[in-house]
């Protein structure tokens, strides 16, 4: 009987462990996959934003235009040291620019690392975030790469030209053997917690298993001197017995609580770890999010800038084929800017500007209206037919000439826009681009009629 007992507490202490065992497992790989999606989120984003800024500060018709003759000079040195101060106050690896040349190869073009930065016109590793980045969308790799500077994660942001093609790509690696030892420490460290919640788990198992064995060893021992004593009371005794085991039952557990480690302490500080990971990673985002929006909106108008329009290209051209999409583009151009900042000054000039944009925005509204050029300016409409379109120009014209009113002798010119729309044709246009040119046409032509009709000087 007594082994009995002890085979069937054995094998509830070995399934006891195994459970602990499984559930330490399981345990684990959660917060290391947790801990790795986390810490590489958290990477990625601020990379991301980096990259985003960075390029939103960065002029691409310059960069479009660097050769390698202009390596040193001080065109050049100022570029650098736009990115440098970026690796001096971030804690990111490095931050660099490259471009396609016409062997279709990405070279360096600035690198402003102070120590070993990479020649004019080398050759970095070609990666599926540079190829997404060079078809103007920006993008962080999901793998490493490796190179003679070391193993990084790399995230592209492409930096458009005033005609729309890429200037030069932005990139800024973040360093892999740094993750990885991260994740490799927070893995042992979960290891370890692990086994010592497993060991002390079992420990609890055997104290509690081992005394409930005693308990019932000696339980077992009254019962039988009970038995040989008086056999016509075994019931009552045997009764009364089980009262007096299992009252002091209650209090050896609660004993065994006394005697349990601080288990709630750190089941409260892996809690309050995934708390404070969280809040460091919502902060982050929205951190990341202001600057996104900061690198999205045009500093003088206050609207959509270059990078905030081909994005929403992008998100255009993603669901093109979709049956159900209308939109129209309108495009606008301001009439005799550059008379008005030869004649009166680029101040002038940014007040027509500014001007300009508040017409489009009031009449427009300002969701998707953006800023693309130094006088041009989109608006992209949904559901837009010729006839309301037509309506929203009369209504552009009517701000124009209340904006007239209300700036007469403080810019010495009035302000002009010229513009065109046209419409998505379904099935027949397959990219957004057709759409724009049209539009684009249709603005050029009313620009000719404009200076046909007031000249040059208008």
């Amino acid at each position: 009987m007594k082994v009995k007992k002890f085979g069937f507490s054995a094998k509830a202490v070995v399934l006891i462990t195994v459970l602990l065992l499984a559930a330490n497992i399981l345990l684990g790989v959660f917060l290391v996959q947790r801990s790795r999606s986390s810490i590489r989120a958290i990477i990625d984003e601020r990379m991301l934003g980096v990259a985003k800024t960075a390029a939103a500060m960065l002029d691409g018709d310059e960069l479009a235009a660097l050769t390698e003759e202009d390596d040193g000079s001080e065109k050049h040195r100022e570029i650098i040291e736009k990115l440098g101060v970026f690796n001096e106050y971030l804690d990111f690896e490095y931050i660099y620019i490259v471009r396609r040349n016409s062997a279709g190869k990405f070279v360096f073009i600035a690198d402003p690392d102070p120590e070993e930065p990479a020649e004019f016109g080398e050759e970095i590793t070609y990666t599926e975030a540079l190829g997404a980045a060079d078809e103007g969308t920006a993008a962080v790799d999901k793998v490493s790469v490796g190179d003679k500077w070391g193993k990084y994660y790399t995230a592209f942001c492409p930096v458009m030209t005033s005609d729309g093609r890429i200037g030069g790509i932005v990139g800024v690696d973040f360093d892999a053997d740094w993750y990885e030892n991260q994740i490799t420490g927070n893995t042992v460290s979960i290891l370890i917690c692990g086994v010592f919640a497993l060991l002390v788990g079992s420990v609890i198992v055997l104290l509690v298993t081992g005394r409930l064995r005693r308990r019932f060893r000696r339980l077992n021992e009254d019962t039988a001197s009970i038995a040989a004593d008086v056999g016509s009371l075994l019931d009552e005794i045997s009764a009364e017995h089980g009262y007096s085991v299992i009252d002091p039952d209650a209090g050896l557990l609660d004993g065994v609580k006394d005697e349990l480690p601080p288990s709630g302490a750190e089941s409260e500080g892996i809690e309050k770890l995934s708390r404070d990971v969280r809040t460091i990673q919502v902060n982050l985002k929205r951190y990341i999010e202001f600057i996104h929006n900061k690198a999205y909106t045009d500093v003088m108008t206050g609207i959509g800038n270059r990078s905030a329009y081909f994005d929403f290209i992008h998100s255009i051209d993603e669901v093109i084929e979709n049956p159900d999409l209308r939109f129209s583009v309108a495009v606008f151009d301001i009439n005799g800017l550059k008379t008005a900042n030869d004649d009166y000054g680029h101040d002038i000039g940014d007040m027509i500007i500014g001007a300009a944009a508040d017409c489009i925005k009031k009449a427009f509204g300002e969701s998707t209206v953006f800023r693309i050029g130094g006088d041009e300016f989109v608006a992209v409409l949904e559901n837009a037919a010729e006839e309301e379109m037509e309506a929203l120009f009369r209504k552009l014209d009517e701000e124009i000439e209340n904006s007239n009113k209300e700036l007469a002798g403080k810019i010495g010119v009035p302000l002009s826009i010229s513009k065109g729309f046209s419409e998505f044709i379904p099935g027949e246009d397959i990219t957004y681009k057709q759409v724009f040119k049209r539009a684009d046409l249709a603005m050029y032509y009313d620009k000719n009629d404009y200076y046909q009709k007031y000249g040059y000087r208008r």
